[in-house]
């Protein structure tokens, strides 16, 4: 028997060939200083040369950032590059990198990830720099071995390293860029003004701001009346931006990081928030998680969780007796310390409600004195706030000086007295910023001189309305305004039915004051006295006051 003559029915194996010469670029470096070093433009320029030298058409270029290998998927720049494979339906004929672990240093995984590239859509690994790639046995192993060894070399790396950044942090240091709200100095920064040999973290201008949020929260404020807030103030922030400052223990100054193994340590720098303050804040972050919260939000008990007993100081809660439709509020620490919250036909005595729209009517400002408490009002400001037009002149004075600085230094550089222009760009540069930044603060101040006349009579509307502006206002405005007027809360003597006061917004004490004394008024109604009321006298009073 012939067996050639069954040649025919032999079985050839099956390669899969991939005819097209295409090909993606990736590029990538480990760190963000690392993005200013050319190793990128390298990178890319050397496979585009391979590319060329051998004929490849380069079909796209991904990655020119900074992305860390210890995880593929992780990667922004390198999960848009596989899932831009995974979506072609002629794919590539490989992928150009400049050394192998720029693909993953991640090793068995970036060897499964790659054999599924290889053995399941034909698409191969080049590495640049050595030729190795994955177009035939031997380049397979020799490729997947050099994953491997990307493996071990970051876990003989981190062997050395960890120790050294564990010991950085326990001194209080931070490891990477501080988060908005501070300026980050240090020896290795782009920007030359915030070098210092020494690591060192100082709050700025947003973090100023951000004390301010922080303080809104533990006042109850929603996160989107927060946000409103800040970017009437010029910072802009996003919802996810403002959660993750919530959570984000660097504002207290405290340090937690994996790396310290469950510990927390003191951070070197100043915090916008106290560590107490934040944990109460996690609570009520964790009450919102889980869906279950106090009931402050019932429009018949606005008072809730905002006066306190007088008899024990535990603050009142609410509650409804749904077979009557009535409300209540109760204190939790004293027997038979409930009051009922609205007076009825049926009740003897008046509700919380009721004695609360009392006070409010017996601080409010009375029409004949409108005219004299606008004008106490602006006294009083100016007084207390004289600062500004100090602070106006001084930053006049200093713009002048640093616009005198440019023009002699434009003037020097026009008539060829400056050789070396690096020098000179730097000179230049530094003057712009510092007039630039005097400029938006002389902007600052002004706009806020301009809104005073609108804050005053904002001030006079509310002042003689409050009572009729809390009674008609929704369950939210009506707790800014009990804040506001009484910023430290109030008491209540629930057996006498009597509320005690302990501190009183400074423009209500001012109406009071005014109201109170008739001695200071001539018989034509002017004052007889250009001081400002003692009341309010060493402290500021904020064009803030009526922000409701």
């Amino acid at each position: 028997m012939n067996i050639g003559e069954f040649s025919s029915l032999g079985k050839k194996k099956e390669v899969k060939k991939n005819e097209n010469k295409g090909m993606l670029v990736y590029t990538r470096v480990s760190s963000k200083d690392q993005e200013s070093n050319k190793s990128l433009i390298v990178q890319l320029e050397q496979s585009r040369k391979f590319a060329s030298a051998n004929k490849f058409e380069v079909l796209g270029e991904f990655g020119g950032t900074y992305e860390s290998a210890s995880g593929d998927f992780t990667r922004k720049e390198f999960s848009r590059l596989i899932n831009h494979v995974r979506s072609m339906k002629d794919k590539p004929y490989g992928i150009l990198l400049n050394t192998i672990n720029r693909f993953s240093r991640t090793g068995g995984s970036g060897v499964a990830l790659a054999t599924d590239l290889v053995e399941s859509m034909g698409v191969h690994l080049f590495d640049v720099s050595t030729g190795k790639d994955t177009t035939t046995e031997e380049g397979k192993l020799e490729i997947y071995r050099d994953l491997l060894k990307a493996r071990q070399e970051n876990l003989d790396r981190m062997k050395h390293t960890l120790p050294g950044m564990e010991k950085y942090l326990r001194e209080g240091n931070w490891l990477g860029v501080a988060p908005r709200g501070y300026d980050q100095y240090g020896p290795k920064v782009k920007d030359m003004r915030l070098y210092s040999p020494k690591q060192k973290i100082v709050i700025n201008h947003e973090g100023e701001l951000l004390k301010k949020a922080w303080r809104w929260k533990l006042e109850g404020d929603k996160d989107f009346i927060i946000i409103q807030k800040l970017a009437e103030l010029g910072l802009k922030l996003s919802k996810q931006a403002v959660s993750d400052m919530w959570r984000n223990p660097f504002y207290t100054g405290l340090i937690a990081h994996k790396l310290l193994d469950g510990d927390v340590v003191k951070g070197n720098w100043e915090f916008l928030v106290k560590p107490y303050d934040f944990m109460i804040i996690q609570e009520m972050l964790k009450v919102n998680n889980v869906g279950y919260k106090q009931d402050k939000t019932n429009s018949n008990r606005p008072l809730t969780g905002f006066v306190r007993c007088e008899c024990c100081g535990n603050k009142l809660t609410g509650y409804e007796v749904k077979s009557k439709g009535l409300h209540y509020y109760k204190c939790q620490g004293c027997e038979k310390g409930s009051i009922n919250a609205d007076t009825t036909i049926k009740s003897k005595l008046k509700g919380a409600n009721n004695l609360f729209q009392e006070l409010l009517s017996n601080i409010q400002l009375t029409d004949d004195l409108k005219d004299l408490f606008q004008k106490q009002l602006r006294y009083t400001y100016e007084a207390l706030n004289g600062e500004s037009e100090q602070e106006n002149t001084i930053i006049n004075k200093n713009l002048e000086k640093l616009e005198k600085e440019l023009k002699e230094l434009k003037m020097r550089n026009a008539k060829g007295l400056i050789d070396d222009i690096e020098i000179y760009n730097e000179l230049k540069m530094e003057l712009e910023e510092g007039i630039t930044e005097l400029k938006r603060k002389l902007n600052i101040e002004n706009s806020q001189i301009s809104n005073l006349d609108k804050f005053i009579d904002y001030s006079v509307s509310i002042s003689s309305n409050i009572n009729n502006y809390w009674s008609s206002s929704d369950i939210y405005t009506k707790k800014r305004i009990q804040e506001l007027v009484f910023p430290e809360g109030i008491t209540l003597d629930i057996k006498n039915r009597r509320y005690l006061t302990k501190k009183t917004n400074s423009v209500f004490e001012i109406s009071s004051a005014i109201s109170g004394g008739s001695e200071g008024i001539n018989e034509n109604g002017s004052e007889e006295t250009s001081e400002p009321s003692s009341m309010v006298a060493g402290a500021r009073l904020e064009r803030t006051t009526f922000g409701l």
